[in-house]
């Protein structure tokens, strides 16, 4: 099963085409009717092999390898597994909702955020608030140190209010799902 999955990594071929400057966008290969169902095909199990895939799309594995390939390096697609933080032992597990001050820029500080371990994603939002964050901690005290060093005190965060995860219910993690 995985020797089908084994070359996630093959090189990049464009939809149809032989003609690597005709590469579409990541739009164009996110709306795609077949990159589609494959994408569903894999976010219900992300160890379907290829093969297995294109026999139930009626299409050849060749064309399942080089399409998810092609979605993995345009970042349409990532196959990833995913545990739940809470199982883990994590203690300090909290979507973090951050409204920005009058001259405070999204970019500027998703991109400060980014580079921490402890963050696993940042939504720009429309709404009441401009960032959430998710913040991944082992402990409660990391969780505040963390909240501390970079979340209070920055000049371009307004407000901040952490919303601690008490409880795992559902965790789907089919973002973007077709």
């Amino acid at each position: 099963m995985a020797a089908d999955n084994e070359n996630a990594a093959v090189a990049f071929q464009p939809i149809d085409s032989d003609d690597d400057t005709a590469r579409p966008s990541r739009r164009e290969l996110g709306s795609d009717p077949l990159n589609r169902q494959i994408i569903t095909k894999l976010q219900q199990d992300g160890r379907t092999p290829y093969s297995a895939i294109a026999r139930e799309l009626g299409t050849s594995e060749g064309t399942v390898r080089n399409r998810v390939n092609q979605m993995i390096q345009a970042k349409v697609l990532s196959i990833i597994a995913v545990a739940d933080p809470i199982a883990l032992g994590n203690e300090g597990y909290a979507l973090v909702a951050l409204k920005l001050a009058a001259n405070g820029d999204p970019r500027t500080a998703s991109r400060r955020l980014e580079r921490l371990d402890e963050v696993t994603y940042i939504l720009f939002a429309a709404g009441a608030y401009d960032l959430v964050v998710e913040v991944i901690c082992p402990t409660h005290r990391e969780l505040r140190d963390f909240l501390l060093e970079h979340c209070y005190g920055q000049p371009d965060i307004a407000t901040v209010e952490p919303m601690m995860a008490l409880a795992m219910y559902k965790s789907l993690l089919k973002w973007g799902q077709p």
